[in-house]
């Protein structure tokens, strides 16, 4: 009988179910209360960090999964919440769990799902369950506005240009806490203004991004600006000035105002809340409509009007670029394996249309961003003809397919190896069976020296420990020869992928040439980890470091 114990704990919860104690609950339940559970196979599942709204929790999603194997008897959680919040999901579960014949026990409620009460007031503490989870969300969500109404920093890295300063001590209930405001750091702020200027006279993203490499001019963490980092400044609205113009935009994006038009003086600078959500602890974008724009108690940078413009000039940008690259790389195959000896990815530069290889291929070289945004002051590897490279690397992946080669070579003798490995699981398996069939002889002449006569008691003893003795050791055997036939079966599996990437190994220069650019791409990218490009030669790192 196997039991399983199920505990979750959402990140921002304060109270003091952690998932230790919630276990611990339940295994003392299981020991009071479910019969031959001392000689029971107890699994746990914990997830920790993980809301209840839905059931994308990578334990639950593993113990449904194993439950669905039919082994397990007993599911066990504290209290319902854990297993979730939401009415839909835990009707679900319910039910599924009753047709693998699986009873489910919630300690707090003391449910018992076998019988139809307990089924009907289960649903009827799900329904609840997620009343108290949209509660909760209200909740938060009304917090949020309270904080934001405050203009408080709340922490997290600090944008560019400003720094985290204690204001004051508030009262918190019955504690004391710091609260926080964003303040000035002239220094760094001369460098968003300069984004910001630059960027509405270039009007391009890439042009910000090739004068600061252009001028080794690094990010405050030593990194290199790029595209991304330049427009995640430009569209951060903590640098605009909280005035009118600005207003009107966020309330036409549908964002909720923390502040009316007659308030937008200008004075302060805007703090946007809730821009992302935290979904398995990796942030997400939220829409506009679920933002929370507020008066900060910092000053504001870029004048609302200034700001809405730059917001308007990226919006046609990104319309711009994705149309672009929609035709883009329709002949590399080497688009985001290749590198430059500088670090940077290289990229494809298609000659003029009419420019075609004896294929009918258009041309083509690879260039490094790097040496063509600085105009050669940082890097200076030449291009590389784009056509003849990815010829000359496929040519390269085609020898490892001969027969005679390295790998074809290594196949032949792991092949070779796991055959003769395989005569010795058979010889062995041979002693086994003799071990056993031995063993066996031996139980029976005891059993019939038993039946013959009568016998004193401690004879009788005697040879009763002694079929025990040898009932256990066949017993072991066994298993022991089970292991063999499973290693057996294993060897015969591993021939067969063998013996089947050969036959792929073999056929790999025809197949490939077959697939068209977008296969061939995914499919060196399974083979190659990279190739870097000094200028004169090309260097190929298979994966796997091979």
């Amino acid at each position: 009988m196997e039991i399983y114990i199920y505990s979750r704990k959402s990140k921002w919860t304060g109270r003091g179910e952690s998932v230790e104690n919630q276990v611990q609950m339940c295994l003392e339940y299981i020991k009071r209360n479910i019969p031959d559970s001392s000689n029971a196979t107890i699994r746990v599942f914990e997830d920790e960090g993980y809301s209840g709204k839905n059931t994308k929790r990578p334990e639950f999603q593993n113990m449904m999964q194993e439950i669905r194997k039919g082994k397990c008897s007993f599911l066990v959680c504290y209290k319902l919440d854990r297993m979730g919040r939401n009415i839909i999901d835990i009707a679900s579960m319910v039910e599924e769990l009753n047709n693998l014949k699986v009873s489910f026990i919630s300690i707090k409620e003391n449910f018992d799902t076998s019988t139809p009460l307990g089924k009907t007031m289960l649903y009827i503490a799900g329904i609840f369950a997620q009343m108290e989870r949209e509660q909760i969300a209200e909740r938060v969500k009304d917090n949020m506005m309270l904080l934001a109404r405050d203009g408080r920093w709340l922490g997290g890295n600090t944008p560019l240009g400003f720094q985290s300063e204690k204001e004051e001590r508030i009262l918190v209930g019955d504690k004391i806490k710091s609260s926080y405001k964003l303040a000035v750091n002239k220094q760094e702020m001369a460098t968003v203004h300069f984004i910001f200027n630059e960027f509405l006279e270039k009007q391009s993203l890439v042009k910000v991004v090739e004068f600061f490499l252009k001028n080794d001019i690094r990010t405050k963490r030593g990194k290199e600006y790029t595209t991304v980092g330049i427009r995640d400044i430009l569209i951060n609205p903590v640098y605009c000035v909280g005035d009118e113009d600005a207003y009107d935009y966020f309330e036409s994006l549908g964002c909720q105002m923390c502040f009316t038009r007659e308030e937008a003086t200008g004075k302060y600078g805007i703090i946007a809340y809730a821009r992302t959500s935290s979904i398995a602890y990796s942030n997400q974008n939220n829409p506009p409509e679920e933002w929370i724009i507020a008066l900060g108690k910092h000053q504001g940078q870029i004048k609302g009007k200034d700001f809405v413009k730059v917001q308007r000039l990226i919006e046609a940008n990104s319309i711009k670029s994705n149309a672009f690259h929609k035709v883009r790389n329709e002949v590399a195959l080497l688009s985001g394996l290749l590198y430059c000896t500088c670090g940077h990815a290289m990229r494809p530069k298609y000659y003029n249309v009419k420019q075609v290889t004896k294929d009918g291929e258009r041309k083509f070289s690879y260039i490094c961003p790097y040496k063509d945004k600085t105009h050669g002051e940082k890097c200076s590897v030449p291009n590389v003809p784009g056509n003849d490279l990815d010829a000359v690397v496929c040519e390269e992946l085609f020898k490892y397919a001969k027969p005679d080669s390295q790998i074809g070579e290594m196949l032949k003798r792991l092949k070779k190896d796991l055959g003769n490995s395989g005569n010795d699981l058979l010889s062995e398996q041979d002693l086994l069976k003799q071990s056993i069939a031995e063993k066996e002889k031996k139980i029976d002449s005891f059993m019939e020296i038993i039946s013959q006569s009568e016998h004193s008691p401690e004879f009788i003893a005697h040879i009763d420990e002694e079929v025990t003795r040898l009932s256990k050791e066949c017993n072991a055997l066994r298993k022991k020869l089970e292991d063999y036939g499973n290693g057996k079966n294993n060897i015969k599996t591993q021939v067969n992928q063998i013996d089947l990437i050969t036959y792929e190994l073999m056929s790999f220069e025809k197949n490939f040439n077959e697939l068209s650019v977008r296969q061939k791409r995914e499919y060196l990218k399974m083979l190659i980890e990279k190739v870097v490009w000094d200028g004169e030669k090309a260097h190929i790192f298979l994966s796997g470091n091979h």
